[in-house]
């Protein structure tokens, strides 16, 4: 029966001999297969001591919304502060780390270099080091396989969005890529990656029988998650993203969107196993908040899927050529390029499209990436 890496992590028999004084970096997504969270499970252990927890975007709860900072808080029936990873602070400071003797994170990622709890690793691993703390990372899967896909992160287009020079799908699970930081940033603290039991990378999320516990408010579903490395980069636009949906991430469109006109120009252009439609819908919140936006709705039909970045391009490339002058490509105010740049991690993209380049000709011009490191798993 597959476990995750927190299973492992509790049989242990190294921590019987002594109390160990134990920081969490979680959030929601912590739990075991009957919804226990690490927290609880570690607070109950008596080998332990539970000093305090550290939480990334979204917060402890994953519940709050994309790139808003979030507060400290308390968990009041254990009496231990929550320590925002995303607010004044993106990384512990020594000061944090100075009475635990282990840090251990266990998060859900998805595989994409631009969902920023892999930004918020490589920070806990780094701000370790620097102490000499040892750090646990209690592995779980990643969802959408070992394919590698789309550009690699260019110099000068770092940010939290885009923290390390991978792929932006990059094929690895939390603790195999735990080994690439360690050894790419030349680390020299220890970090225990505790393995998934039963699991293999070939294996599709339902074949694991375990819940899915929602890693952000808008990724409900493996569905969206598989469709998410393409998708995304729509939050580099005017459009909706399809965040305040039902189908966050395969909801795209706007007020001003001729939907027939630009499903017409993109379904050449989809894989097989992805199913285009034209919809209205109306977010409740985030961009185009109560407004109808007419756009696309895509359905994913296979497990495995494949080529989900270039699926982005297409609905860029179909959009631009069938509403000419109309695409916006916006900024944040932190950020000196456009947004997309970052989730990109190049201006490659931007230009191309600009340029009329097609999405084989977007993707054949990103050079091959070298990306290896240890793999846990067949």
């Amino acid at each position: 029966m597959f476990q995750p890496g927190l299973e492992k992590f509790f049989t242990d028999n190294s921590f019987n001999n002594k109390k160990t004084n134990v920081a969490i970096v979680s959030n929601y997504t912590g739990r075991d297969r009957n919804g226990i969270h690490i927290v609880n499970r570690i607070a109950n252990d008596s080998r332990f001591i539970l000093k305090r927890v550290f939480s990334p975007e979204h917060g402890f709860g994953s519940n709050e919304p994309d790139g808003e900072h979030v507060a400290n808080s308390r968990i009041s029936e254990l009496n231990i502060e929550i320590i925002s990873l995303y607010g004044t602070n993106k990384k512990p400071s020594s000061e944090m780390l100075k009475d635990i003797d282990l840090l251990v994170f266990d998060i859900q990622d998805v595989g994409v270099r631009f969902y920023t709890y892999i930004s918020t690793l490589r920070n806990i691993l780094e701000a370790a080091n620097e102490v000499h703390l040892p750090v646990a990372v209690l592995d779980r899967p990643n969802f959408i396989g070992r394919l590698i896909e789309g550009p690699a992160l260019e110099e000068g287009f770092e940010s939290f969005v885009g923290h390390l020079p991978i792929p932006l799908r990059y094929g690895l699970t939390p603790g195999e890529l735990a080994i690439w930081i360690k050894k790419h940033y030349k680390l020299t603290n220890d970090i225990i990656v505790y393995k998934c039991t039963d699991y293999s990378s070939s294996m599709l999320f339902k074949d694991l029988d375990f819940p899915w516990f929602k890693p952000s408010p808008s990724m409900p579903d493996i569905k969206t998650a598989m469709l998410y490395p393409g998708t995304c980069f729509f939050e580099g636009t005017e459009l909706s993203e399809g965040r305040g949906t039902d189908a966050p991430f395969r909801n795209i469109g706007a007020p001003w969107v001729n939907a027939n006109l630009w499903l017409e120009a993109l379904k050449p252009l989809l894989p097989k196993y992805v199913e285009a439609s034209t919809i209205v819908f109306n977010p409740t919140f985030s961009k185009c908040e109560k407004q109808d936006c007419n756009g696309i709705h895509l359905e994913m039909t296979t497990d495995q899927p494949q080529s989900v970045v270039e699926v982005g391009v297409a609905l860029l490339y179909s959009l631009m050529q069938t509403h000419p002058d109309k695409v916006v490509f916006t900024g944040r105010p932190s950020l000196t390029k456009p947004f997309i740049d970052y989730l990109a991690g190049t201006d490659k993209l931007r230009l191309r499209l600009l340029a009329g380049k097609t999405p084989k000709e977007i993707m054949a011009s990103f050079p091959p990436v070298n990306f290896k490191t240890e793999l846990l798993y067949k």
